[in-house]
């Protein structure tokens, strides 16, 4: 496949790539390119408003004794 840059030095590639995938540039040589999809871990918690704050929430519980002793371990 031959793609081609525009004057703002950018690549478009095939239906295949979504908005916001990652990828990582390999150079190949003098003259080549390898392009590999990155996955990205799923994200633990995800922000939302509430109450007019931003908020972490998550899947799961977090219970007042598990935060208890992440606290604790911070220095």
């Amino acid at each position: 496949m031959i793609v081609t840059v525009d004057e703002q030095r950018r690549v478009t590639l095939p239906d295949a790539a979504q908005p916001g995938d990652v990828f990582e540039l390999e150079e190949a040589g003098q003259t080549r390119f390898l392009l590999t999809r990155v996955e990205q871990p799923a994200r633990a918690a995800r922000l939302e408003r509430k109450n007019g704050y931003l908020v972490a929430v998550t899947d799961h519980l977090i219970t007042q004794a598990a935060t208890r002793r992440a606290l604790d371990e911070f220095p």
